[in-house]
């Protein structure tokens, strides 16, 4: 646990990602005034602001028990509004790599936002259901990843409105794969669409 210092006006923001790396990059290139906050195995957290948005920028650490205790985290942090940025898998040929899916079933107004945010800035977006690994119903086909399942499951019983935003960095019918250095530190369209629409 850390303590909470606002920057910036309105409601408390959390940007919420595994990769520590990730993290990293995101806090030296989009976050103003970041101070450390927590530094610990592999799970980072970063305080500033962006267009004067109060932000709090987390890595989980990789797996559900690490991404559930920063959940809790934030949940008693008093956060208002969670955006995760991920990277998903697509079976599918309509989702090339580094393609942006808004995962349904998240917050109607960060939706919305966010749709408003990427024709600001001409960011491609697609809203497509995202499903777990192994699950074949017809509605989830297509996108894959394991932490959105999670998060939305975890906000909807807390009452906080959440978001998940997601990179293709794996198209299994393409058969194409990012670089591991792109899945840490290129996901520029994502990540620039996660900071705008809280800034909205």
């Amino acid at each position: 646990m850390f303590e909470l210092s606002k920057h910036g006006n309105g409601p408390m923001n959390v940007i919420l990602t595994d990769d520590p790396l990730r993290a990293k990059m995101l806090c030296a290139h989009h976050l103003e005034n970041a101070v450390a906050v927590r530094e610990n195995e592999g799970s980072f957290a970063y305080m500033g602001s962006y267009k004067n948005a109060s932000i709090i920028l987390i890595s989980s650490g990789y797996g559900d028990e690490a991404l559930l205790a920063s959940l809790c985290d934030i949940k008693r942090l008093g956060a208002e509004r969670l955006i995760y940025l991920g990277e998903c898998t697509s079976d599918t040929r309509h989702y090339a790599l580094r393609s942006v899916i808004l995962a349904e079933g998240g917050d109607r107004s960060l939706l919305s936002k966010a749709n408003r945010a990427a024709a600001r800035y001409t960011i491609p977006v697609f809203v497509h259901p995202v499903c777990t690994p192994g699950d074949t119903t017809a509605e989830c086909c297509g996108i894959t990843d394991s932490a959105t399942g999670t998060v939305y499951g975890y906000t909807l019983k807390n009452s906080l409105a959440a978001l998940s935003v997601l990179t293709v960095s794996l198209n299994t019918e393409r058969n194409e794969q990012m670089e591991q250095h792109e899945r840490s530190s290129r996901l520029y369209a994502a990540a620039l669409l996660v900071f705008e629409t809280l800034a909205i």
